[in-house]
């Protein structure tokens, strides 16, 4: 089950959503309802040493999801937009990314 919280990351002061467990797998099924969710396409992943990343534009903001050995968040330049975001993740069934 995947829990959602809100955040703040601290390098660029984005507001975020930091996202538990941190897996790979659920990375992949986050992007693809973010993308199908929000109309946009599916993004390239870039690899990292310890995971992956992709940007892309959600409601006009800049963002990006990231993966790495600790962590598993989404960030974006828009404080209104990740609050927006954030009430639609909260707002699906406990076992959606099951």
């Amino acid at each position: 089950m995947a829990q959602f919280v809100s955040s703040r990351w601290l390098g660029n002061h984005w507001p975020s959503i930091e996202v538990e467990p941190a897996e790979t797998a659920l990375f992949q099924r986050l992007l693809a309802h973010l993308a199908a969710t929000y109309h946009f396409p599916l993004p390239p992943l870039i690899d990292i040493l310890d995971g992956y990343v992709a940007d892309f534009t959600l409601l006009g903001s800049a963002a990006t999801l990231h993966l790495d050995n600790w962590t598993l968040s989404l960030a974006c330049a828009s404080e209104a937009v990740r609050d927006q975001v954030l009430a639609e993740l909260l707002a699906l069934p406990a076992d959606f990314f099951a």
